[in-house]
């Protein structure tokens, strides 16, 4: 198993901190003229930079830390912020790269982490309302009746799948509004609690089907430090639809405890869903112990941020596409876009 980087990387960018927020306060005007706070501030958010920048080196996948950037960039402008200062701070620690104590082939890669974070943040930011359907309004604001009816009306007037996949974009939904300001953490754990009603409530369809699956035994679980789960719920019971036999270990499921799993279940389907960027390395190790405790299984990668990476990147054999309706690409169909720089 390849050893890990993502701690050491961490641990000397963040050595930096203090530094790459002075120069961060002294070439943002509009920052330096706040009050002193601001400073503490900077270096806050720069732990969050730094953890996926060594999520993105760990994977020797830029693409990861272009995908930060971009985020974090939209986050600054919905919330009012000057967005130039996520530029600024990548531009000040690519200045100081020479300062940190890493071996010579994790340096290039961060450095050319950092060149695609300085080019992500410089692109315009679409921070636009989004226009939320009536589902993810009732969703938002508790109404349980309204949502329910919705699921309902989908499931009646064109199935299971239907509904599955409407609860899904309401998720979608939920998630793009939160990271523009339009929703709360309140709102959002709203929606997330209906929709594990909505799915109970299309249960008797979807794994709650009596007789033999077809497709034989498949094992979701989220990597070691995710707790978003809904998605991985709904692919579950979208997966049942296509005739698997569906286990779902649930949330922050340790490599390890998963490998036992397949060991005992032998699963055709290994499914490993990681949405955090910082989460990535993680996951990488997780499919890395599956691999060897189920080599004949075919281990699937989804979630927004193993999209970003890639199914090569993270050691998978297919990739989940953002629209998932249950049915899997194959080997020679998988694709992620942009090929990640991946060392296997």
């Amino acid at each position: 198993m390849r050893p890990r980087v993502d701690a050491q990387v961490a641990s000397a960018v963040m050595a930096r901190a203090h530094a790459v927020a002075e120069a961060v306060l002294a070439g943002t005007p509009s920052l330096r003229a706040r009050k002193e706070g601001q400073r503490h501030a900077c270096e806050a958010e720069f732990a969050g930079h730094a953890r996926a920048l060594a999520a993105a080196v760990d994977l020797r996948c830029p693409a990861v830390f272009r995908e930060h950037a971009r985020l974090a960039a939209k986050l600054h402008d919905a919330a009012g912020l000057p967005h130039e200062s996520v530029g600024a701070c990548f531009r000040a620690l690519l200045d100081q790269q020479g300062e940190l104590e890493l071996a010579p082939e994790l340096r290039r890669c961060l450095i050319a982490s950092l060149e695609a974070g300085v080019a992500a943040s410089d692109e315009p930011v679409d921070v636009e309302p989004i226009e939320l359907w009536d589902a993810t309004t009732a969703a938002l604001r508790g109404n349980r009746a309204a949502y329910l009816a919705a699921v309902e009306a989908w499931r009646e007037g064109r199935g299971a799948r239907v509904a599955l996949l409407g609860i899904a974009e309401v998720q979608r939904q939920v998630g793009e509004a939160w990271i523009r300001h339009q929703v709360t953490i309140l709102e959002e754990h709203r929606a997330s609690a209906l929709a594990s009603i909505g799915l109970a409530l299309l249960a008797p369809e979807t794994w709650g089907v009596p007789g033999a699956r077809r497709r034989g035994q498949a094992v979701l679980a989220a990597a070691p430090g995710e707790f978003h789960t809904v998605g991985l719920q709904i692919a579950a019971n979208l997966l049942e639809l296509e005739g698997y036999a569906v286990e779902v270990l649930g949330g922050d499921t340790p490599g390890v405890q998963l490998a036992v799993a397949c060991v005992e279940r032998k699963p055709a389907l290994v499914g490993i869903a990681v949405s955090i960027l910082d989460h990535l390395p993680a996951a990488r190790e997780a499919i890395e112990m599956v691999r060897h405790a189920a080599p004949h299984s075919c281990i699937v990668a989804g979630g927004a941020a193993a999209r970003t990476a890639g199914a090569p990147a993270l050691g998978a054999d297919v990739l989940v596409p953002e629209h998932f309706d249950g049915r899997l690409p194959t080997h020679a169909e998988d694709s992620s876009g942009e090929q990640a720089d991946a060392v296997r």
